[in-house]
């Protein structure tokens, strides 16, 4: 089995059929899919029960999240590399002919996406790289600013990701996963395709409201993430991005959520591990260490 392509649900009945297709209709079909409903209240489950055979595995659940019913399904995996699919998107149908004809012995291959807004299809910027270890791809993305910690934009090599687990019950649960195996990686490449459709029509269902302690929880979550990084990774750069995360969710807090969250900022130094080895990212340093160290102390 040369891949095998993991699609967790939940209540996704208008897309699931579009998302199921894309992989069905792929001109390589050398894969299997593991199709994990966690636990859908609507007809998501039904839908792609009219789909089964012999390629595609589905799994039940309870609703568990989907870190769990991720780590479910890699588990459960045969193929000699792993794709996530949310369940809400869709492939272009050359998608695994491009990879499979690219790929030799790589850990991570990354490949590109687009958004399909409502009135429009947005085109990322991208780089394209081959033969890189870790360390090297990951200096490569973050200095290119794109967004590359999605996870749905890689082909994982199934011996290699086996290593890793989602964190379960954490919100942005691929920033805290997916630059580390990059990091950790022997060999990166990356194919110059845009395989993946992004689906944001959908995000406003999602995203319409968001409560205050929820933020609140993500922005912890993704300091914890920081933490993780700071004490188990020798890696300065890595450890700027992850400092760069922590303060964006900032200004996404509520004022007494963000006074708090401050708090824990200046605990676990956060600024002092942002980069500072150019002019802009001095300045940059010096200013926040002025916002958060003058304007919220108490």
């Amino acid at each position: 089995m040369k891949f095998s392509i993991i699609i967790t649900a939940y209540n996704t009945e208008n897309y699931i059929e579009k998302c199921l297709l894309s992989v069905f209709n792929q001109s390589y079909q050398n894969y299997e899919i593991i199709f994990v409903n966690d636990g859908s209240t609507d007809k998501t489950l039904q839908i792609a029960k009219k789909f089964k055979n012999d390629k595609m595995l589905i799994v039940n659940q309870t609703n568990k999240g989907v870190s769990y019913s991720r780590n479910i399904a890699v588990k459960k995996a045969k193929g000699d590399y792993i794709l996530f699919l949310d369940s809400d998107d869709y492939y272009e149908l050359k998608l695994l002919e491009k990879l499979n004809n690219f790929i030799k012995n790589e850990d991570v291959i990354k490949f590109n996406y687009k958004s399909i807004c409502k009135d429009k299809i947005v085109i990322p910027k991208n780089i394209n790289f081959k033969n890189l270890d870790g360390k090297a791809a990951i200096t490569q993305l973050i200095n290119s600013k794109i967004i590359f910690d999605m996870n749905c934009i890689y082909a994982f090599k199934l011996n290699y990701f086996k290593k890793f687990k989602y964190e379960i019950g954490r919100y942005h649960e691929d920033l805290g996963l997916i630059p580390i195996v990059i990091y950790k990686a022997n060999n990166v490449a990356s194919i110059n395709y845009i395989g993946y459709n992004y689906n944001r029509i959908n995000e406003t269902s999602i995203t319409s409201f968001v409560s205050n302690e929820k933020e609140f929880k993500k922005a912890m979550d993704v300091l914890y993430y920081f933490k993780n990084v700071k004490k188990n990774i020798d890696n300065d750069m890595l450890v700027s991005y992850y400092a760069n995360a922590v303060i964006n969710k900032v200004k996404l807090l509520n004022q007494s959520y963000k006074k708090e969250y401050i708090k824990f900022i200046k605990e676990e130094q956060v600024i002092d591990c942002l980069l500072d080895n150019n002019l802009k990212r001095k300045i940059k340093k010096i200013l926040l260490k002025i916002s958060f160290f003058v304007k919220w102390e108490e």
